[in-house]
């Protein structure tokens, strides 16, 4: 599995890939000929670019504790528990949410599309809002939010974020989150103990928006 970090070096391996096989192009087909000096500045410029649209991850070492439970966990009496996941394709992603109450029952499923993200770390961010803004818009005062992303759950939990595209969506969940007086926790846990909201998020893959009730929410997704 590759890393959130490793994700983002490759995208800019690609990016820088892509600007040079145009310059070479232009050089082959066009019979333009580029100074050197401004390759490397159009190169940096690129490398820069994407730096601010899509910043890399805090290091590893930096990351909050992942849960050790491999399976669900229900919430402890009077809480909800949030889950959240994503799936991403080529031409955007989807968010996946499953709540659930401390005897297990599913409360409400939903999913959401959201065109033209098909990087995963904005994608984990966008499913981070959708359930901050969930538990905003139904009023939830006792809430547990779990997610396999660790850096997400890092970065909110720890309230930073940087000038990005990505960093605009962390304050905005923290703009929520500080309108809020509730009771509410961020934790990481396992990719299998999350599996019904991955369910739901490819689920919402197909469609543009998917929202279900407990009562016919297993046998659609399982």
């Amino acid at each position: 599995m590759v890393s959130e970090t490793s994700q983002f070096h490759i995208l800019q391996c690609v990016c820088l890939l892509w600007r040079i096989w145009k310059s070479r192009i232009k050089v082959t087909f066009e019979f333009i000929q580029p100074h050197v000096r401004s390759l490397a500045r159009q190169f940096y410029n690129q490398v820069l670019e994407l730096s601010i649209l899509l910043p890399p991850p805090p290091p590893r070492s930096s990351l909050v504790p992942v849960h050790p439970a491999t399976t669900w966990v229900p919430p402890p009496e009077d809480f909800l528990k949030i889950n959240v996941d994503v799936a991403v394709c080529a031409t955007g992603c989807s968010s996946g949410l499953v709540i659930r109450g401390p005897d297990g029952h599913v409360v409400l499923a939903l999913g959401l599309q959201h065109q033209g993200i098909v990087y995963p770390y904005m994608a984990e961010l966008l499913a981070f809002r959708d359930a901050i803004s969930i538990v905003a818009s139904r009023s939830l005062t006792h809430v547990i939010v779990e997610g396999d992303s660790e850096v997400v759950v890092y970065q909110v939990r720890q309230g930073v974020f940087e000038v990005s595209i990505g960093g605009l969506v962390l304050r905005e969940c923290l703009q929520i989150l500080s309108s809020l007086s509730i009771c509410i926790e961020f934790r990481a846990v396992h990719r299998s103990s999350n599996s019904a909201a991955h369910r739901v998020a490819r689920k919402a893959l197909l469609l543009s928006r998917v929202e279900l009730e407990s009562f016919d929410f297993l046998g659609w997704v399982l």
